[in-house]
């Protein structure tokens, strides 16, 4: 486990997406508890493993079509139980919207496992497997499971599952990149900054 604080650099990029860290805030959708361990895709006498980066894909999932649409239908609920006076349903979207924003920030920022995503992928993963010429999908960030595959080869299957999600517009493309070159907020900084109201 990580335990170094963020650096003025990596704090610097957490208030720069601060926007889009507010957006995914809003995302009403219940947290699944699916697991979140490697997905085994193919028995192909292969030694090759895809990686990929769960920040970007995690980013790419809030910002598909489908989540998007599933987005505003559900603010749309929201506004009009804060409109009509009902607190009571209100309340209940704001626990939601909590929660599922810290989930969120977990995701993007740091190095929670995308599951959400990954459910979402659960009918694709197999053809992405077989077109990158690899065996099984791993977070790049899930060191015990890699170290299983240490002599194996590891092909970076990122993008492919990023563009199963969506075609990137220039800015989630510059994003994408940045979060990609970017060093994930330690979980337990991801926390504490959670818990200060600062993420």
């Amino acid at each position: 486990m990580h335990t170094a604080a963020v650096s003025a650099p990596a704090a610097g990029k957490i208030r720069n997406m601060k926007k889009m860290s507010v957006l995914l805030g809003v995302w009403l959708g219940g947290l699944t508890l699916l697991n979140a361990g490697p997905v085994p895709v193919s028995d192909a006498g292969t030694n090759r493993v895809g990686i990929y980066d769960s920040r970007a894909v995690a980013y790419a999932w809030f910002w598909s079509a489908p989540q998007q649409a599933a987005l505003k239908e559900k603010m749309d609920a929201a506004r009009a139980a804060q409109k009509s006076g009902d607190k009571v349903r209100f309340q209940e979207f704001d626990q939601v919207l909590r929660t599922t924003q810290d989930q969120m920030h977990r995701e993007v920022f740091s190095t929670a496992p995308a599951v959400e995503a990954l459910a979402q992928l659960r009918d694709k993963q197999a053809e992405i497997a077989r077109a990158a010429g690899v065996r099984e999908l791993v977070s790049k960030w899930d060191a015990s499971t890699l170290r299983k595959y240490a002599a194996q080869e590891q092909v970076d299957v990122t993008d492919q599952l990023v563009s199963a999600f969506l075609k990137p517009t220039a800015q989630q493309a510059k994003i994408i990149a940045e979060l990609r070159k970017s060093t994930p907020v330690p979980p337990e900084k991801c926390e504490e900054l959670i818990r200060q109201g600062k993420m």
